[in-house]
């Protein structure tokens, strides 16, 4: 494509908040084991809709990162909005070389769809860095179920996204020190993208007018859908335990 919608505005078309995201949230809260008063960071935060629903659900200081700063403008306003900017922060970052100290986070959360372009090992071995021992990381990843073709691999590149088989997303965590790992499915059936070409024709205009149309009807968004759809990628949620190594 010449030129591409933002993750955040695509993850929109393709994930709506209400269907897919926020029940996606619901789980990893659980998994978490989430409560008030933990310190709660999340990479890769789009427009700001995770950390404010964090933020207002468990009453608990929560930040987000992310390298698009228009996302993060966009994030900033909807804490004002929301009357929860004393809670929830915002800030624009390298994902693979984060602003923070070793060791400050209770919880961290790692969505990879909103870091296109970005080195998912990297980001793993930074969210184990500022994660206290033996807090938690979560870690949001598209997975290949069976091996892919070199042309399916290089198309979902266009969008920005290098899905990893599940072993291999394994292994980035734990050469990153973060152990006890547990691997859940987020949906099969491809049901963790929005299904319907009229549905996405439609959330893309509402999205980006006809910049979304050319998006959803271009080769990369329909061999996404696809791949989703015939549970060759599929959606993880990989949870594990920061390792108290120095």
């Amino acid at each position: 494509m010449p030129r591409r919608l933002p993750a955040t505005t695509l993850l929109h078309v393709l994930q709506p908040w209400k269907q897919i995201e926020e029940p996606l949230h619901r789980r990893v809260a659980h998994l978490a084991d989430a409560h008030h008063g933990s310190e709660t960071l999340w990479i890769g935060c789009g427009s700001g809709r995770s950390v404010l629903w964090w933020a207002k659900r468990f009453e608990t200081v929560t930040a987000g990162i992310d390298p698009d700063p228009k996302t993060i403008e966009q994030a900033e306003q909807r804490a004002r909005d929301a009357g929860l900017s004393k809670l929830a922060t915002f800030q624009v970052a390298d994902p693979t070389d984060l602003p923070h100290e070793d060791r400050v986070y209770d919880t961290v959360v790692v969505h990879i769809l909103h870091l296109p372009d970005t080195d998912g090992k990297k980001v793993l071995l930074e969210a184990s860095r500022v994660t206290r021992p033996m807090g938690t990381v979560l870690v949001l990843v598209p997975a290949w179920t069976q091996t892919p073709t070199e042309k399916d691999v290089a198309i979902l590149r266009g969008l920005g996204f290098s899905p990893h088989m599940s072993v291999e997303w394994k292994s980035f965590c734990r050469d990153a020190g973060i152990v006890e790992l547990r691997v859940e499915e987020v949906a099969t059936e491809g049901a963790w993208l929005v299904s319907g070409r009229l549905q996405l024709l439609l959330r893309g205009w509402r999205a980006a007018g006809w910049l979304g149309i050319r998006t959803v009807l271009s080769r990369e968004v329909r061999t996404l859908c696809s791949l989703a759809r015939k549970r060759v990628l599929g959606f993880s949620i990989i949870k594990g335990t920061r390792w108290p190594h120095d």
